[in-house]
C-alpha cells in the first residue's frame, strides 16, 4: 500500500506529538508533510475538514442588522459593505472571502484524506477506514452546500441549470492555482447529495475523542434535514422530515425537549450569570449542540460592531413576543449601539508555554437540535401537516416563552392564524398585513394557500428569534426571497428587493484571478424559462415576480 504525504501545514502543530526527543526527531525524515499511514492519522487530518470560519457577513446582510450609528466602538469596513449588500473586497475573518478560502481548504483535507482511504481499500483494508470516509463524505457535501448558499443564487428546480454553482473538488490539489470551472447548480447539488447520501451510510454514530466537532451520525442527519428543507420541493421536505426524525424521534411518539436548551428556566444558566450563558451556549457539554467548530472570529466583538442588533431590532423581534406571549431571550446592552445576545464565548490560544500572547478563537455551533426542530416543523407545515408542524411549534416554544406571562398553555390552529392573518374574519386586513410579514411571496389573491401561509410565517418568526445573532437569518431570507430594507446614518438607503442578484455574494477576486467566473450582474435565467421559474418556485407555490436585473 502506498503511504501517502500531503503538505500540510496545519497539521505540523497538530501532530508535534510525534516527535517527541531528539534522537527521535533527527531519525524521521526530515520535512514537514503528513503521513497517512494508519486510520488514526486520517482522522487526525479530517479534524481541519470543516470550514474555520464565521459568517458574521451574513447576519450584516439580513434584517436582523441595523446601523447602530457613530457611537459604536467598532466600525468595520467589510460589514459596512455587507451591510449594503456591496462587493465585500477585504479577506480578513467574517468575510465572504475568507469563508471561500477556509471552506475550500476544509474541502482540500477531505479530499486528501478520502485519495488516502482509496488506498487503504486497495489494499483489502476498507473496513478500517470505513468511517472515516463517511465523515470525509460528509465534511465535503457540507461545505460546498454552505458555499453554494452563500456564492450562488437560491436553489429552484426550474432554474437550477441556467444558474451557476461553485466549483466542486473532488480531487487533492497536486499543481499550484489549479483552475476550476464552476458547473451549474443543479450539478454541484446533485454532487452535494450523492457525497452526502454515501456518507450517510458510513458515518459513526459517534467518535471516542471530541465527538461536538465531528459530523456524528445524528450531525449527519442534522445537516441533511437542512439540505433537503433548503432544496425544497415536496419529495425533499418529506426526506427533511425524516432525516429530522433520526436525530429527534418520531414527532407523534417522542418528546424532543430535553434535547433543546433550557432558556425559560429561572434557574437556567442561560439566565444567570452572562459568561456562563456565553460558555453554555457554545459548550459540547450542550446537548442542542450537534457539531461545533472553533475559529479564530470576529463574533465575540459582537457587542461593539456598528451593525448589528438595534433597539428597534430587539423591541420586533424579542419584547413584542409571539403569540401574545413575551420570549424568554435574555438580551444584553442599554444603549443602542451595544445591544446584542451573549451568544459567543471565547478563549485564548497561548503560542507558547510562557507566551502572553497568542490567538482568541471562539467555537461556533454549526448545527443544533433547535434549527432541526424548527426544519421538521417547517417542513410539514409546507407539505400541510398542520398538526405535526404545531406539535414541533409547541415544544419549541416551551423552552422560549417567558414564564411571567406564558402559563404553559399550548397554542392552536386558531391562536396560529389570528396571530399571523388566515382567519379572515377576525383579521379583515390580512392581505395588507401578509405582505409586509411575507412580502413578494405568494399570489394573495389566491386564499387557498392562506393555512401554509400562516404556519410558514410564524415558523419564520420563530426562527428569527432563534437564530439572530448566528447569521443563519440570511439563509431564510435567500429561500423566502423576502426584501430588505437597509437603512443608514452615513450612506443613502438600499433596499434588496424580490428576485436581486445580490443575494449571493461575488466570488472573491482572488478567485476570479485563478481563472474562476465572477457571479453574472444580469440575470442570467432565458425569458422562456422565469414564468416556470415562479410558478414551480421549489416551495411549490406560485410567486409574484419582481425581478431588479441591475
Amino acid at each position: 500500500m502506498k503511504i501517502r504525504k500531503i503538505l500540510y501545514g496545519g497539521l505540523v502543530a497538530l501532530l508535534s506529538f510525534m516527535t517527541v526527543s531528539c534522537d527521535d526527531f533527527l531519525s524521521e525524515d526530515p520535512d514537514n508533510r503528513v503521513y497517512l499511514e494508519s486510520p488514526e492519522y486520517i482522522a487526525y487530518l479530517l479534524a481541519t475538514a470543516y470550514p474555520e470560519a464565521d459568517i458574521a457577513f451574513a447576519e450584516a446582510m439580513s434584517d436582523c442588522a441595523g446601523d447602530r450609528g457613530l457611537d459604536a466602538i467598532l466600525d468595520d469596513k467589510a460589514l459596512e459593505q455587507s451591510y449594503l449588500w456591496k462587493n465585500v473586497v477585504e479577506t480578513y475573518q467574517g468575510t465572504p472571502s475568507y469563508y471561500w478560502f477556509q471552506a475550500y481548504a476544509a474541502i482540500s483535507a477531505a479530499n486528501h484524506a478520502l485519495e488516502a482511504i482509496e488506498d487503504f481499500e486497495a489494499a483489502g483494508r476498507g473496513d478500517e477506514v470505513k468511517e472515516v470516509r463517511g465523515e470525509a463524505l460528509i465534511c465535503r457535501a457540507y461545505a460546498h452546500f454552505m458555499l453554494a448558499n452563500v456564492f450562488a443564487m437560491p436553489y429552484n428546480p426550474a432554474t437550477a441549470d441556467a444558474e451557476m454553482g461553485v466549483p466542486y473538488a473532488t480531487k487533492p490539489e497536486t499543481t499550484l492555482n489549479p483552475v476550476y470551472e464552476r458547473e451549474t447548480l443543479a450539478e454541484t447539488y446533485r454532487l452535494i447529495e450523492k457525497d452526502l447520501l454515501e456518507g450517510l451510510e458510513l458515518v459513526p454514530a459517534n467518535f471516542e475523542e471530541a465527538p461536538a466537532y465531528h459530523f456524528t451520525r445524528k450531525a449527519a442527519y442534522a445537516f441533511a434535514s437542512r439540505y433537503y428543507l433548503w432544496k425544497g420541493g415536496d419529495d425533499n421536505f418529506r426526506k427533511a422530515i425524516e432525516c429530522a426524525n433520526m436525530v429527534l424521534g418520531d414527532v407523534k411518539t417522542d418528546d424532543p425537549s430535553s434535547l433543546l436548551r433550557q432558556l425559560n428556566d429561572p434557574n437556567s444558566d442561560y439566565l444567570g450569570d452572562y459568561y456562563d450563558a456565553q460558555t453554555l451556549y457554545t459548550s459540547s457539554a450542550e446537548p442542542a449542540n450537534l457539531l461545533l467548530v472553533a475559529v479564530v472570529s470576529n463574533l465575540y466583538y459582537q457587542p461593539y460592531w456598528r451593525y448589528g442588533m438595534t433597539a428597534v431590532i430587539r423591541q420586533t423581534v424579542y419584547r413584542n413576543g409571539i403569540f401574545g406571549y413575551q420570549w424568554a431571550y435574555q438580551t444584553s446592552g442599554g444603549y443602542d449601539y451595544v445591544i446584542h445576545r451573549p451568544l459567543w464565548a471565547y478563549y485564548f490560544l497561548q503560542e507558547g508555554l510562557n507566551a502572553n500572547y497568542g490567538t482568541m478563537l471562539s467555537s461556533i455551533p454549526l448545527l443544533t437540535t433547535e434549527e432541526v426542530l424548527l426544519n421538521r416543523a417547517e417542513a410539514n407545515a409546507l407539505l400541510g401537516n398542520y398538526s405535526d408542524a404545531l406539535i414541533d411549534m409547541n415544544t419549541f416554544l416551551s423552552k422560549r416563552l417567558n414564564k411571567k406571562s406564558w402559563t404553559g398553555t399550548s397554542i392552536t390552529e386558531t391562536d396560529v392564524r389570528k396571530s399571523f392573518g388566515v382567519d379572515t374574519n377576525a383579521y379583515p386586513n390580512w392581505r395588507e398585513t401578509s405582505v409586509n410579514l411575507f412580502p413578494y411571496f405568494m399570489d394573495f389573491k389566491d386564499e387557498t394557500n392562506l393555512e401554509t401561509f400562516s404556519y410558514v410565517s410564524a415558523i419564520l418568526a420563530m426562527r428569527k428569534a432563534e437564530f439572530l445573532g448566528t447569521g443563519l437569518r440570511w439563509f431564510d431570507i435567500r429561500r423566502y426571497d423576502i426584501p430588505v430594507v437597509h437603512t443608514s446614518v452615513t450612506q443613502p438607503t438600499e433596499t434588496l428587493e424580490s428576485g436581486d442578484r445580490r443575494r449571493a455574494c461575488q466570488i472573491p477576486d482572488q478567485a476570479q484571478g485563478s481563472g474562476i467566473k465572477p457571479n453574472p450582474v444580469e440575470n442570467p435565467i432565458p425569458e422562456s424559462m422565469r414564468e416556470a421559474a415562479t410558478k414551480n418556485y421549489p416551495f411549490g407555490w406560485e410567486f409574484v415576480e419582481t425581478p431588479n436585473e441591475q
